[in-house]
């Protein structure tokens, strides 16, 4: 087969006898041996064999890369070239007015403030020590050992977690005991934050003070009933629960569970860009605050913040963090974004949003087009769902600026601001 382009999961993508088919780790205009099989609509592949490589192609860094980057094959030019087409084509329907501008990576790897590691046993056949591990894309439940971690976390990060997965591995622990390892990590202090969620109902305490830079512990038990790494209940901890990070001379620290931005550097010039929409006068509400990130960044240039944050140690969070950077004028509320009503966004002026992949609920939209606040600053990891959204509001209003950044080098994925200004019939 030979690739026509890459579809917006970031897939190079074919169309065989008229289906769509979709293969991770191609590139535009290259042939190769594929094997398919249908998934829902469309069919999907694995490369078997290259027969014809694109002049952008490149050595992937690490053998896993399938499963957490799979644009290493290609060099960066390209992959920046086509995030900015990608975001372009997908407001294209909208008759778009303003340029699609686009803000590439400043580091390529080492990036990640947050990671998630699996654990394997296992590879192919054969049993090997408890090893970190990463899921095969399209493999099932395939788990691919990692002798040394994923490229897209810092050194420090990689480090930390083979020495706990040491630990568990002296312990006696296999990969069925366990489910996932999640390590954070702060870029302004470096420490780190380690949680592990077991599928065994008990853990014991064991020492974790030779795991360098690591800040704090926390185990959990997480029931088998959901592959997501949730707590089913808290079976000890050590140290702290949070982490610090300073941005722009803002201390904000964030709770183990509390969303943080995975790409510091990047988001600072999201900010940045944000605060020229905004004048001292304004009233701003934001939805989806976490820790109260973005609203603490941006209210000393405004007349008051409100963030409106579901989990209620971030909110706790960013109640303290307004208080230690004594920022007067930001407020915090624990509430879902979907029970926000009208009248509480008509009286902002700046409506700011950075919801999940999932987007905006139909309630808030709702809501939104009922209020009509003057302007909306739409920040999203998941542009699909953002345009999607824009599609709810393009009756009262129009889009004043459309930036991409690319939060996540060496993958598909990049973190797109929409700024919404209101149409005045």
């Amino acid at each position: 087969m030979k690739t026509e382009r890459i579809a917006h999961d970031g897939a190079a993508e074919a169309v065989i006898s008229g289906t769509p088919l979709r293969v991770h780790g191609m590139l535009p205009e290259e042939e190769g041996v594929v094997e398919a099989w249908r998934h829902k609509r469309i069919l999907v592949g694995t490369l078997k064999e290259l027969t014809k490589a694109s002049p952008s192609r490149k050595t992937p860094e690490e053998l896993h890369y399938l499963s957490c980057s799979p644009w290493q094959v290609m060099e960066y030019p390209l992959q920046a070239q086509l995030k900015q087409e990608l975001l372009a084509d997908l407001f294209a329907y909208h008759s778009l007015t303003v340029p699609v501008a686009f803000t590439p990576a400043d580091q390529f790897f080492g990036y990640r403030t947050k990671i998630e590691f699996s654990f394997c046993d296992r590879e192919g056949d054969t049993e090997i020590p408890l090893s970190l591990a990463f899921h095969e894309r399209g493999g099932g439940v395939r788990r691919l050992p990692l002798a040394e971690g994923c490229a897209l976390a810092s050194e420090r990060v990689n480090t930390a977690a083979l020495a706990i997965c040491d630990l568990l591995r002296a312990q006696g622990y296999v990969a069925r005991d366990l489910k996932t390892l999640i390590i954070r990590e702060s870029k302004s202090d470096g420490k780190l934050l380690a949680l592990l969620f077991a599928k065994k109902t008990a853990i014991p305490e064991f020492d974790v003070s030779s795991v360098p830079d690591l800040s704090g512990f926390i185990v959990f038990h997480s029931t088998e009933k959901s592959p997501a790494s949730v707590p089913t209940k808290e079976l000890w901890r050590v140290g702290d629960d949070s982490l610090s990070e300073t941005i722009d001379g803002v201390s904000i620290r964030y709770s183990w569970d509390s969303f943080f931005q995975n790409n510091i550097t990047m988001f600072q010039q999201a900010v940045a860009l944000m605060r020229t929409q905004l004048t001292p006068a304004d009233r701003v509400l934001e939805l989806y605050a976490g820790a109260g990130t973005i609203g603490l960044l941006l209210a000393r240039g405004v007349k008051e913040v409100k963030g409106v944050e579901i989990v209620a140690g971030a909110v706790e969070a960013a109640a303290v963090n307004a208080r230690v950077n004594a920022i007067d004028q930001y407020t915090a509320e624990c509430l879902p974004a979907e029970e926000i009503d009208a009248e509480t966004i008509a009286a902002c002026d700046v409506l700011v949003l950075d919801p999940p992949r999932a987007g905006l609920h139909p309630k808030l939209l709702s809501a939104i087009n009922e209020a009509k606040p003057k302007r909306i600053i739409y920040l999203s990891c998941n542009p699909e769902t953002q345009a999607r959204d824009y599609s709810a509001l393009a009756d009262h209003y129009e889009i004043g600026l459309l930036h991409g950044f690319d939060f996540y080098p060496q993958t598909p994925h990049l973190e797109s601001l929409l700024v919404l200004n209101f149409r005045a019939k």
